[in-house]
């Protein structure tokens, strides 16, 4: 009995013994065996492989010996790989199985390009695969037909990455599970540049492994340029989506020299429809040959496996150029048109699934610094030393913030903000919800241009905002307390702040903010004098002089009584009834709940949720029911024991009940049954039970 287990990517070892009969070798070819030397030599000056070359090609494949191998394999494939891709490892499982031999399947984290090669896991397996089949040892565990390490976040004592397997019962291929995507675009035509330069960027070399691990925690590092590739977006995807196999697409394909030179890849893109992840940075390169008149060809794009968040969409780009590859050297035009009504086939592999706890994993460090590296390279190069020009399209948008990553100091992977993205509208009250420590602070400041992002743009009425912007002369605020000289009444204090700023008096409207204020007769009064409610409100009034487009408060009912909180929300709501923005930090839900229009959810620096008030609160398993009168106890008590029924509590209007797998209507008729006086049925969600199920808290 016999077995093998193959790893890819090894390079093979093909150099001829001493005194082989044979051409020389070409210059810095070493011991490489001189056939093959020449043969790439001539493909790489030609661009083209020759009928010789493929026919030599063939012949030193694995696919040339694959019928020939009938002992059990195991094949260890690397999903960080672009010189040996998944694809090469599906070919060979195929032709192992066909041959009747037991087969096993597993995609390590890296690979050529870098990454975790796992390498204490996998020698282990491979050991337990020769005691299995070589010492025939029937207690060894060979382990899954098929597995794939998958990040599963991070390692919240050292912010590093972890890795957790996903098993199948057998091994999926990379067609399973295919659901359609639908893509659109109009037919675009894009054009090779003379010296195919510049390249777009998928994998900087050497460290494509590192950067295709953190494309599964939403990281990417990609380029291409204007006019040098075809873009189709799909729709913002309904539910979550993962890719585990190869995506495949019918395309039209013309070109004016004859053949077409394209790099395929399916890109992650984020709501804003800004940032975009490449997965595992892998390209799939295709030659389309005689293409003058138009060629209609069925794509195989790169065989990943990666996971797309609901609310992101789906990206093809075919490029005509790639860094990592060569392409044609003479200028060329091509079109692409999509085929069969745009669909993108995604495979899925819905039997592949992921274990509940990670695995141990390590040397993430280094793919990482590459990353890094990397990123820090293309940014110095390409770092422009004025503001971008202003957006013309967010003229009328207050605010939009893109990919706003912040770390903190002296750290290299913790960070206050990451990857915040939301967008806000005229005449909207937005309330920005996250506990303590979520990143609600640092994103104000950040907005007002008081420390800088080390990544993303904040946007305020289509100009990127900077340290001293002339956009923000249009923002008020109120931030982390404000400084009043206690010896002046409010008006003075107030027209002294306004004098500091240079601007006119005529531009100041400061009747206008007092009246929203509403601090009547204690303007006149010293400040020192002021309760705590209203010095926050002289300091709303401070923010509000010039009539700022867009109000920011940090927690501005702080110190203050229900009164004083219920007469701070009308200021908020009358402010923004004239058409201006409101943003207010607060940790006081309720009263978020009754002023604000919108929120943005905010946990551990990152979006949670964004949307409407109504839309957050609105979804519950938790149904008020009202009665004519009280309920007694018992009969809660034989409510609560109803079947599908989770609990039921007395309320100031009737009975809270939670449902555990009954329907209302079914709740409804049971109620009726049992004789309770009931006088309507609707959801009970309040914003404390939506934020508290929004960031992990308790119920």
């Amino acid at each position: 009995s016999s077995a093998t287990a193959v790893q890819v990517p090894a390079p093979a070892s093909t150099a001829k013994a001493a005194g082989a009969s044979g051409p020389a070798n070409p210059g810095g070819c070493g011991r490489f065996e001189p056939a093959l030397c020449a043969m790439y030599e001539r493909v790489a000056v030609a661009g083209k492989p020759d009928a010789a070359a493929r026919t030599l090609l063939e012949a030193r494949s694995p696919s040339a010996v694959g019928d020939r191998i009938k002992v059990p394999a195991l094949i260890v494939q690397g999903q960080a790989d672009s010189l040996f891709p998944l694809s090469h490892a599906d070919a060979m499982a195929k032709k192992i199985s066909a041959n009747g031999a037991p087969v096993s399947v597993d995609w390590i984290a890296g690979g050529h390009d870098g990454g975790d090669r796992e390498t204490g896991r996998i020698e282990g397996r491979i050991g337990d695969w020769f005691d299995r089949y070589l010492k025939q040892d029937k207690g060894a565990d060979t382990g899954p037909a098929f597995r794939v390490s998958r990040t599963g976040g991070v390692d919240s004592t050292d912010g590093q990455a972890l890795l957790r397997g996903a098993t199948g019962d057998t091994y999926p291929g990379l067609e399973s599970g295919t659901q359609p995507v639908t893509l659109t675009g109009r037919e675009q035509t894009f054009a090779n540049p003379a010296g195919a330069s510049p390249p777009a960027i998928s994998a900087v070399p050497g460290l494509g492994g590192g950067l295709g691990q953190l494309s599964s925690l939403g990281v990417g590092l990609s380029l291409d340029f204007p006019g040098q590739y075809a873009r189709f977006d799909s729709a913002p995807l309904a539910g979550s989506l993962r890719i585990t196999g190869s995506p495949t697409v019918k395309v039209k394909v013309t070109s004016n020299s004859g053949d077409a030179v394209l790099f395929g890849k399916v890109y992650d893109v984020g709501p804003d429809g800004r940032q975009q992840v490449l997965p595992s940075q892998l390209v799939a390169p295709v030659r389309v040959e005689g293409a003058e008149q138009g060629k209609a060809v069925e794509l195989t794009l790169p065989a990943v496996d990666h996971a797309v968040d609901a609310g992101h969409r789906l990206r093809l780009v075919l490029s005509a150029t790639d860094l990592g590859y060569a392409s044609p050297a003479a200028p060329a035009t091509y079109s692409v048109e999509l085929l069969d009504a745009g669909a993108l086939a995604v495979p899925t592999a819905p039997d592949v699934k992921t274990q509940a706890t990670g695995l141990p994993w390590w040397t993430w460090a280094l793919p990482a610094a590459g990353a890094l590296l990397a990123a820090a390279l293309l940014i110095t190069a390409r770092r422009r030393v004025a503001a971008p020009a202003p957006d013309p399209e967010l003229a009328d948008v207050p605010l939009e913030i893109t990919g706003l990553t912040k770390k903190y100091a002296k750290s290299a992977d913790r960070y206050a903000v990451q990857e915040l993205s939301f967008r806000v509208e005229k005449g909207q009250v937005l309330g920005l919800l996250g506990p303590n420590g979520a990143g609600k602070t640092t994103t104000l400041r950040m907005l007002m241009g008081l420390i800088r992002p080390d990544d993303g743009e904040i946007r305020v009425f289509g100009h990127a905002i900077r340290p001293g912007a002339p956009v923000l002369s249009r923002v008020g605020a109120f931030v982390e307390g404000a400084g009043f000289l206690p010896h002046l009444s409010g008006r003075d204090n107030l027209e002294l702040y306004w004098r500091a700023t240079g601007r006119p008096a005529s531009d100041a409207h400061i009747e206008e903010a007092l009246e929203i204020a509403g601090l009547g007769d204690a303007l006149a009064r010293a400040v020192r004098t002021y309760s705590q409610g209203m010095r926050q409100r002289l300091a709303i009034a401070q923010a509000m002089l010039g009539m700022p487009d867009l109000l920011i408060l940090d927690e501005p009912t702080n110190g203050l009584d229900p009164p004083q909180i219920r007469e701070m929300r009308d200021v908020m709501i009358r402010y923004a009834a004239a058409g201006r923005t409101v943003i207010v930090s607060s940790h006081l839900l309720s009263e978020v709940e009754q002023s604000c229009t919108h929120l943005v959810v905010m946990d551990h620096g990152r979006l949670v949720q964004a949307g409407p008030v109504a839309e957050i609160t609105g979804e519950s398993d938790t149904l008020l029911v009202t009665t004519a009168e009280e309920v007694p106890e018992p009969l809660i008590e034989k409510i609560a024991a109803l079947p599908g029924i989770g609990s039921a509590s007395r309320t100031d209007d009737g009975l809270l009940v939670r449902l555990d797998g009954a329907t209302a209507t079914a709740m409804i008729a049971e109620l009726v049954r049992l004789d309770v006086p009931l006088t309507g049925v609707g959801p009970h969600r309040r914003l404390e039970d939506a934020f508290l199920t929004l960031i992990g808290g308790p119920a």
